[in-house]
C-alpha cells in the first residue's frame, strides 16, 4: 500500500517457522497490525494533543466501539530520508514487542498516500513535564512513585535489549490528572535494539537529559540511566542539574558532568535521594543499572503507596487459580480482548495487584513472587504445587514467567472480559473479508505475524472449534467456544 506496509516487516521479532499447533505463540503484539481500511472510516479525529517535527498527536474516537484513543500522525512529505522512515519502522517494531504496565499501549496502524497513523491509548493526565511546571518540585514520596515505575519500565526495556534514548518528562504521561501511580512512557522514535556485548553510535536525545557518552559518540543502555538521574534531580528541585542559555552550553556542561545540590532547593531533601542521584549521574563504570536503582534504600524510605486491599488481592489470585486451560483459538481471542478492547479503567485494579506482586520490578511475575502471595493471601497448604499448576495454564508463551498481559487476562473476572460486545469486536477482527465466518486463511492472516507456517496449523485450529464441520467458524460457533470458559 505504501513504503511502510509493503516494503517493511512491521514486527521483526517473530521470524521462526511454525509447523505444529503447539509451536504457535500468540503475543499482545500479534494484533498490532496495519488496518487496511481508511483511517477516517474507523476513527473520528478530534482536537490536537501535541505536535512534533514529523506531525502531531490528536484525539480520536473509534466510531463503532465509541472508545477514545490518541493517534500519532506522521506526514509522509517530511519522512523523506531513509533514516526517518527507518526510525518509524523501528518505533513500530519496538512498541509491538513491549508488554509492560508503564509502556503506552499501541493498537493499530493505518496508511494513506499522505500520512501514516499510529493509534495508541489515550492518557488524560497530560505530560509529567506540565506537572513539574505546575508544582515546581515534588515531595520525595511523589518523586519515588514516579521513579519506581520509570526504573521498572527501563529495567524491562533493557532486559529486552531495547534502549529508549530520549527519556524526559515530556515523554512520560499520566493516565489520569494527578495520578502519579500510573505513568506511561511514550515516544519510542529514537529507541533501538542493542546487542549486550556491543555499543551504539549516533547522537540521540535532548540536551538537558543526554548522557555525556552519547555526546562523545559511543555508548550503551546506561545512557537511559543517566537520563533517569536528570529526571529525578528535576523532580526534587524543579531545576535541571546541567544548565545553559542554549543547547551548546547545556551539552558542554553535560560533558563536564559537574553538578551541585544548592541549599536553596536541596536543604530538605534526604541524603539517600542525593546518594541515588550521585549513583546515576556518574561515569558508566560506576552507574547503577535500572534493577539496582530499584533496590536503592531511598525507595524503602520514601515510597508511600497504598497496597491493594486484601479482598482485591484475594479476588485476583482466585481468578488466577481458577483460570481454565485455553486452546490456541480461545487464547488468541482473550489476548485480543485484553489488549485491544479493555479500557485503562477496566484493568486499573488488577494492574495495582500486578505491581504489588512484581517485587523486583522487572515487569513479569516469577514462581517465587507468585508463591509468596499464594501463601500469604490464599493460605494454600501445598502452594508450590498450585503455583506450578497456575504457571502451566497462564504462561502461554512458555518463557517461565507470567507476563503483564498474561496476568491481566487470567486475573480479571471472565464475565467482565468476555462480554458479547467484546466477543463481537474480536469476531470482526478475525473475519477479515466480512463474510460472516472465519477461514483458515483468515486465521493465518491475523495470527501468523512475522512467522512462516504450515497451513496444517490453521486447519488444526479450525478443526478444534468447528462444530458443524464446514471448515469455517461462524459467529455462533465463535461465541460458543469463547463463552464456554465462563
Amino acid at each position: 500500500m505504501g513504503c511502510f506496509s509493503s516494503k517493511a516487516k512491521v514486527d521483526d521479532t517473530s521470524t521462526s517457522r511454525v509447523d505444529k499447533l503447539e509451536e504457535l505463540r500468540v503475543k499482545p503484539g500479534t494484533f498490532v497490525t496495519i488496518n487496511e481500511k481508511r483511517f477516517q472510516e474507523v476513527y473520528q479525529l478530534g482536537k490536537s494533543l501535541g505536535a512534533g517535527g514529523h506531525g502531531e498527536v490528536r484525539f480520536a474516537l473509534h466510531r463503532s466501539a465509541n472508545t477514545p484513543r490518541a493517534v500519532k500522525i506522521f506526514r509522509k512529505d517530511v519522512l523523506t530520508s531513509v533514516e526517518s522512515k527507518q526510525k518509524l519502522i523501528t518505533e513500530i517494531n519496538v512498541l509491538k514487542a513491549l508488554d509492560h504496565p508503564n509502556v503506552v499501549r499501541v493498537y493499530e496502524f493505518f496508511e494513506d498516500p499522505k500520512r501514516f497513523y499510529m493509534v495508541m491509548e489515550q492518557c488524560k493526565g497530560g505530560e509529567l513535564f506540565q506537572e513539574i511546571l505546575k508544582k515546581g518540585r515534588f515531595r520525595e514520596n511523589q518523586a519515588a512513585q514516579v521513579m519506581e515505575q520509570l526504573f521498572s519500565c527501563v529495567a524491562y526495556l533493557h532486559d529486552n535489549n531495547i534502549i529508549h534514548r530520549d527519556l524526559k518528562p515530556e515523554n512520560i504521561l499520566l493516565e489520569e490528572k494527578g495520578d502519579f501511580m500510573n505513568i506511561k512512557l511514550i515516544d519510542f522514535g529514537t529507541a533501538t535494539f542493542f546487542d549486550n556485548n556491543g555499543t551504539i553510535t549516533g547522537t540521540m536525545g535532548t540536551a538537558y537529559y543526554i548522557a555525556p557518552e552519547v555526546v562523545f559518540g559511543t555508548y550503551n543502555e546506561a545512557c537511559d540511566i543517566w537520563s533517569c538521574g536528570v529526571i529525578l534531580y528535576i523532580l526534587l528541585s524543579g531545576e535541571p542539574p546541567f544548565k545553559g542559555d542554549n543547547d551548546e552550553e547545556i551539552i558542554e556542561n553535560v560533558k563536564q558532568g559537574k553538578y551541585e545540590f544548592p541549599s536553596k532547593n536541596w536543604s530538605n531533601v534526604s541524603d539517600q535521594a542525593k546518594q541515588l542521584i550521585n549513583s546515576l549521574l556518574c561515569p558508566v563504570s560506576k552507574r547503577l543499572t535500572a534493577s539496582e536503582a530499584l533496590n536503592h534504600e531511598w525507595f524503602s524510605i520514601s515510597l508511600e503507596r497504598s497496597a491493594p486491599s486484601f479482598e482485591l488481592m484475594k479476588s485476583a489470585l482466585n481468578n488466577l487459580k481458577e483460570f481454565h486451560n485455553l486452546n490456541k483459538f480461545q487464547d488468541a481471542v482473550q489476548t485480543f480482548i485484553t489488549t485491544q478492547c479493555l479500557s485503562a479503567q477496566d484493568t486499573k485494579e488488577v494492574r495495582a495487584v500486578f505491581r504489588e506482586m512484581d517485587k523486583n520490578g522487572d515487569g513479569q511475575l516469577s514462581k517465587e513472587e507468585l508463591l509468596r502471595y499464594f501463601n500469604e493471601i490464599l493460605g494454600i497448604e501445598d502452594a508450590q504445587e498450585e503455583v506450578d499448576r497456575v504457571m502451566k495454564k497462564v504462561d502461554t508463551d512458555y518463557n517461565g514467567y507470567i507476563g503483564y498481559t498474561e496476568f491481566i487476562k487470567a486475573s480479571l473476572d471472565p464475565k467482565k472480559v468476555l462480554t458479547r460486545e467484546n466477543i463481537g469486536r474480536a469476531f470482526i477482527m478475525f473475519d477479515k473479508d466480512e463474510s460472516g465466518s472465519i477461514s483458515a486463511d483468515e486465521l493465518k492472516k491475523v495470527l501468523e505475524g512475522g512467522s512462516s507456517s504450515s497451513k496444517k496449523v490453521w486447519l488444526d485450529i479450525i478443526k478444534e472449534v468447528d462444530q458443524d464441520g464446514d471448515g469455517e467458524i461462524d459467529l455462533r460457533e465463535f461465541e460458543d467456544i469463547v463463552m464456554s470458559k465462563i
